[in-house]
């Protein structure tokens, strides 16, 4: 995706720029990449666009050949990009020269599949040799990190034990810690779990995800297991070289599930297939149709779990945030109208108890019972305005933006609402305009919230 301060159409990154403006370790901008020449050149990646964070673990999925491993092998530095951007911790890689590229790998921590430990070494040293390209780590140091980074593999008590005496997932524990113990700031792991069984492959990558975090890593994994999706804060699906948002291609694959029904069940055909079968093919053919159904419900119910449910709420809250920072807003909120209990409320990041309040109630209440945009240079001179919020805050309201949010039948069902400018002039047209554009993209994720949350 796009950085969301400058979003552009189709990507699939995430804006990982951080307050003060500095860079995401990868960013990667219409990447193209070929191999071969003449009438041999094969195009492997087509216009590839990603931003990955600090601390963000990004899985890449999809088919064999598809160009997972070689977007990794370009964000790696082991090669340099042909066409478009890549800069990875702020080195552009296009057309990048060889030190350049060795001086970005040394920054960069890499964990594969094969764990590629020398089996004449023992874990510890297998460890210290990721610092092998650090002389600026002296010996006392390096001993400090290694000890340190096997305890918290879990494995710390095996670090005389070498490659055979050690299992595979043991094995795998050795090679994250040799990934980190340099302190990289960029992560590339290329199927991890791939030898590993289902225990071991999990406490794997939840040990990656861990020591990620603490070390404020960008992770990117690729992989096929999906039993260790849901570690990722983000999950891109690459086919044919081109990158897609992962929920696009379940959507593709559930609506590719359905047609298949349709076809397999189609009227009239169920009615021909039961006429005049026995019961124990009435009761066979009766199961098949059932598991079906399950399995297809399953699907549905995977979109009404508490995870996704948590990921919808972040995703109202930070876009909403992100909305007020690029208007210059000192509090920006998303209120959700619940009318069977005559309600707006809104459940923000961080704060442990919703806000609730009567819909007609404050600015916010009087968008969500017109249904009008309300702009409000003094807050203080609307009769409408609640002080209960200063008060209970000590925050001063001046001017407030409230904008409703409709649903795919123009019913309002939430209102996103601005208060102050950062300037301290009251919010303008061209401010309105904004968020009411915010306003009709931010109706569709909200429709399907309330639809899941509402839904028995």
């Amino acid at each position: 995706m796009a950085r969301r301060d400058a979003p552009e159409k189709g990507s699939t990154g995430a804006d990982s720029s951080s307050s003060e403006g500095r860079e995401a370790p990868i960013v990667i901008e219409r990447v193209n990449h070929y191999f071969g020449t003449g009438a041999l050149r094969n195009q492997i990646l087509r216009d590839v666009s990603a931003e990955i964070a600090a601390g963000e673990i990004v899985i890449l999925t999809g088919p064999s050949g598809s160009g997972k491993t070689t977007l990794l092998t370009l964000i790696g530095a082991l090669r340099s990009a042909q066409e478009g951007s890549l800069r990875i911790l702020g080195s552009e890689l296009r057309g990048a020269s060889g030190t350049l590229l060795q001086n970005v790998r040394r920054k960069i921590g890499f964990i594969f599949q094969a764990h590629n430990l020398l089996g004449a070494l023992t874990a510890s040293q297998n460890v210290r040799m990721g610092l092998g390209l650090h002389p600026e780590v002296s010996e006392k140091e390096a001993a400090a990190r290694t000890e340190e980074l096997l305890d918290q593999v879990g494995i710390g008590s095996k670090s005389k034990r070498y490659p055979e005496q050690l299992s595979g997932g043991q094995k795998q524990r050795v090679a994250i810690a040799r990934a980190l113990v340099s302190r990289p700031r960029v992560i590339l792991a290329d199927e991890p779990t791939a030898s590993l069984d289902k225990k071991s492959g999990r406490d794997v990558v939840e040990l990656m995800q861990d020591l990620a975090k603490r070390q404020g890593c960008a992770v990117v994994m690729v992989t096929h297991d999906n039993r260790v999706l849901d570690i990722a804060d983000r999950i891109l699906f690459m086919e044919d070289g081109r990158l897609t948002s992962y929920a696009s291609e379940v959507m593709s694959s559930t609506r590719k599930m359905i047609d298949a029904m349709v076809r397999t069940n189609r009227a009239g055909e169920m009615h021909e297939r039961l006429e005049g079968v026995s019961y124990d093919a009435y009761a066979t053919l009766l199961g098949e149709v059932t598991t079906e159904f399950e399995q297809f419900l399953r699907t549905i119910k995977l979109s009404r779990s508490e995870a996704f449910e948590t990921m919808q709420e972040e995703v109202l809250s930070s876009f909403s945030v992100r909305l007020g920072q690029l208007l210059r807003a000192e509090r920006t909120t998303v209120f959700v109208v619940d009318r069977e209990n005559g309600q707006l409320w809104s459940k923000v990041i961080g704060e442990p108890v919703p806000i609730r309040f009567a819909i007609g109630q404050g600015i916010a209440g009087a968008a969500a019972a017109t249904g009008e945009t309300l702009n409000i240079p003094d807050a203080y001179a609307d009769p409408r305005f609640s002080r209960h919020f200063d008060k209970a805050t000590g925050f001063l309201t001046r001017s407030i933006l409230a904008v409703p949010i409709r649903d795919s039948h123009g019913q309002v069902q939430g209102v996103v609402q601005l208060l102050n400018r950062a300037d301290g002039a009251p919010f303008g047209p061209e401010d309105e305009q904004r968020v009411t554009a915010f306003a009709t993209d931010m109706g569709v994720i909200l429709e399907t919230w309330i639809t899941m949350r509402t839904e028995v």
